[in-house]
């Protein structure tokens, strides 16, 4: 009985999370898998752009687990896949609550309240990989470090490195842990760190003729910071709330991180709080997510990663202490203070947010789009923009990106001229479309020579799109309208 409760409990935080998807939230990075995926279905080549091969998508294994849900659902299969990613993030936090705590009524109050943090929806709901790097990540914490199975040591490690390269750090930290708990290396862990290192770097040696994804370093030329001193980098941690809070709050309305400072001091103060009535295993697997948590935003940030989905794993397991202080001993008015001052608040906002940014990606971002699509049928041709995932993605057309994600010709140029490669670019591979979101064409810093190669053909408008007949909905879209302004030019032949 016991058991159904929790299953039926666990089923409807399913069914109720998936109330989210009717925003159409989805990020715009996963369309760049999905269109790799694609890529392999068409072509059978791992790329972006027909049989060039380049590793645009940062993960390769979930890009593998696309072309089975595509081959399974056919054009239908971004909902199939989304809910499946809802399912293995729900199951993850139902495996740590095992570990957590063994009180059930706990369990199914962790349960919820894990699966409703801005980042817990996000990772459920936005068709990115970071519900399987979890799920793989608590059945590491289960099977490897507490019940020491050596084919957890062995595969797990394997699969978790070829979801996400950059989730080392994760098992780098469960290496050394380990190391000084029991005073000897394990040799299964330490083999599968080889294999690791040998199928992720052999692949992208031998397949791509590159050693680390191109959209790592595509990113770290494209989006490095000037700010280089750690008083800078520390002050922006705290200022930056698009990146290391859970509530994205911009700097013209709150100049300080607030939220990220209380929830800091009252994840410590929590973390002290409940490890009196943890035991040594329990203290183990806490002390293992909270140490990767700060590790991960900490060298994250200082590295200039700006990008909020780097941060929503550490930003759960900073507050699983916490949810645990105000639902450990069951006691009602903790849990309604829990209720009232965060669940509430952060389902409120994280609601607004994915109505008002999803009514932006897919009611705008994609019509954009499948204009695209509508007005030109030789899919051979190509268009130079910036962001490269819905766009490209539903206009079929082949992509060059201002950072250089998708086509490695980009990355090139920043090599050899820094920042400002727009008129290169379109100088040498003479791009078919420009999709801008200036007007003159780059704000008039490309030469007039190039820039008359080009006309006008189509505009689109951000605030034309952030509107509705519904009163609500309307002032949510007015108050984050979501996205910018497009002009489409077309290169004259």
């Amino acid at each position: 009985m016991k058991k159904n409760k929790l299953l039926i409990s666990i089923l409807l935080i399913i069914i109720i999370k998936a109330l989210f998807l009717l925003t159409k939230h989805i990020q715009e990075d996963a369309f760049i898998t999905w269109r790799v995926a694609q890529n392999i279905l068409d072509y059978g080549v791992y790329g972006f752009n027909g049989d060039e091969r380049i590793s645009s998508s940062t993960t390769h294994l979930y890009v593998f687990i696309s072309i089975i849900f595509k081959l399974i659902f056919s054009e239908n299969f971004i909902y199939p896949l989304i809910i499946f990613n809802s399912i293995i993030y729900t199951w993850g936090t139902k495996i740590l609550s095992d570990i957590l705590t063994g009180n059930d009524n706990v369990k199914i109050l962790f349960i919820f309240f894990a699966n409703f943090l801005p980042p817990a929806i996000k990772i459920s709901i936005l068709g990115m990989e970071f519900g399987l790097i979890f799920f793989l990540y608590v059945l590491f914490l289960k099977y490897a470090v507490l019940l020491r199975r050596n084919w957890a040591f062995l595969l797990l490690p394997i699969l978790i490195s070829w979801t996400r390269l950059d989730a080392a750090m994760f098992l780098l930290i469960n290496f050394f842990y380990d190391l000084f708990r029991y005073r000897k290396p394990n040799y299964f862990f330490i083999l599968s760190g080889i294999l690791s290192v040998i199928t992720i770097l052999g692949f992208n040696y031998f397949y791509f003729h590159e050693i680390i994804n191109n959209t790592i370093v595509a990113k770290r030329l494209a989006y490095a910071n000037e700010a280089d001193n750690f008083m800078s980098k520390f002050i922006g941690m705290l200022n930056n709330t698009n990146y290391y809070s859970m509530l994205k709050i911009p700097l013209n309305i709150l100049k300080i991180n607030i939220f990220l400072i209380i929830t800091i001091f009252l994840s410590i103060f929590s973390f002290y709080k409940i490890s009196k009535n943890l035991n040594r295993e329990q203290k183990y697997i806490l002390s293992i997510i909270y140490t990767y948590a700060w590790v991960r935003m900490v060298v994250f940030g200082f590295a200039n990663s700006w990008f909020d989905w780097y941060y929503w794993i550490p930003q759960i397991f900073m507050f699983i202490p916490i949810i645990l202080y105000f639902i450990q001993d069951l006691n009602k008015t903790k849990i309604i203070t829990y209720i009232v001052i965060f669940f509430i608040p952060l389902v409120a906002y994280q609601t607004v947010h994915s109505i008002a940014t999803g009514h932006g990606e897919w009611y705008y971002n994609r019509k954009v789009g499948l204009y695209l699509d509508s007005i030109e049928p030789d899919k051979s041709k190509t268009v130079f923009l910036e962001p490269a995932g819905y766009i490209p993605y539903f206009s079929k057309l082949k992509a060059i990106d201002y950072v250089g994600l998708v086509d490695k010709r980009v990355l090139e140029e920043f090599k050899i001229k820094g920042n400002n490669v727009a008129e290169s670019v379109i100088k040498k591979y003479q791009p078919d479309y420009i999709l801008e979101d200036n007007k003159p064409m780059f704000k008039g810093d490309i030469s007039i020579e190039e820039s008359s190669k080009y006309k006008l053909i189509k505009e689109f408008h951000i605030l034309q799109n952030a509107k509705s007949d519904n009163f609500i909905l309307d002032k949510i879209y007015k108050l984050k309208p979501s996205g910018r302004d497009y002009y489409l030019y077309k290169r004259i032949n």
